[in-house]
């Protein structure tokens, strides 16, 4: 077992983006420290592999993966993997003005947050939504992606961790009237759009727009204007543009992150798709990608 543990080397990371004010990630891959900390901010840890005990407000909490473990701002935490193991695990570290900004727009009537408990079982939708946050929450991704991945996490997040929290966001008329207008936003715009301003001006949360807007289109709005970069740029490779100038002129930011969503959407990769352009003088064209 020590062998093993020399072998994995711990790696701790640190996210952050202008995109998402108030909002930290911390990444631990193959700890086998004692943590130490007193937080500013609500953190909700979500344990991969870890297992170990915390000490938290006067006891022990053992803790395993498919737990939350939830502490408040300036409390003492001290959180011990058990003997000669390591574990990976992810925080995720909420502002209290940016936490308080959810509960808001979630409608909840709770006076000030709370968790429901300090170490809770979770759902395997919370650790999905979870999963596509960290997704996205990377460089290149868009302020929109980030900030509805984020909110679908948020959303999910107060359901169930949350003392308090009541489902209360309105579903019809306005809402479905305002996504229209986001729609068309997304459409008319280049790709700066972020979801703070296309829900603002539609006049609605973005708990709100998210909801809507996935009910009414089948997609988030994130995925919803990447699937229109992507079309934008099918069109410009079948004009003879190079895939390099297509990706900068769709707002990918480089070419791999291109390549990556294109074959993730179309199958191929942009380089396989353009080869096809003009391969048969009758107009007729086939394109194959690898088997994978």
């Amino acid at each position: 077992m020590k062998r093993e543990l020399l072998a994995r080397r711990e790696y701790v990371g640190f996210r952050r983006s202008s995109a998402l004010p108030g909002l930290e990630v911390i990444d631990a891959e193959h700890s086998p420290r004692q943590w130490r900390d007193v937080g500013t901010g609500f953190a909700v840890t979500l344990l991969r592999t870890w297992h170990g005990s915390v000490y938290y407000r006067g006891r022990f909490h053992e803790v395993q993966p498919g737990i939350a473990f939830c502490n408040q701002p300036t409390e003492a935490l001290v959180a011990t993997p058990h003997a000669g193991t390591d574990g990976s695990f992810n925080v995720l570290v909420i502002a209290p003005e940016l936490l308080r900004e959810w509960l808001a727009e979630y409608q909840t009537q709770t006076p000030r947050p709370q968790w429901r408990a300090v170490a809770q079982p979770i759902s395997q939708r919370l650790i999905g939504k979870f999963g596509d946050f960290l997704d996205a929450f990377q460089p290149g991704a868009s302020a929109l992606e980030q900030q509805s991945a984020a909110a679908e996490v948020s959303e999910q997040l107060i359901r169930e961790l949350v003392s308090g929290a009541t489902e209360t966001i309105a579903q019809g008329g306005p809402a479905l009237r305002g996504v229209a207008r986001m729609r068309e936003r997304l459409r008319d715009e280049e790709f700066g759009a972020d979801l703070d301003t296309l829900a603002r001006d539609a006049g609605l949360s973005r708990f709100q727009a998210l909801r809507a807007f996935k009910r009414r289109y089948g997609l988030p709005p994130h995925a919803y204007q990447l699937c229109l970069r992507v079309a934008r740029a099918r069109a410009l490779l079948l004009d003879g543009a190079a895939p390099a100038d297509v990706a900068v002129h769709c707002g990918f930011v480089d070419q791999s992150h291109f390549n990556r969503h294109f074959k993730r959407i179309v199958g191929v990769t942009p380089t396989q798709f353009a080869a096809a352009r003009g391969a048969s003088a009758s107009g007729v064209y086939r394109v194959y990608g690898p088997a994978e």
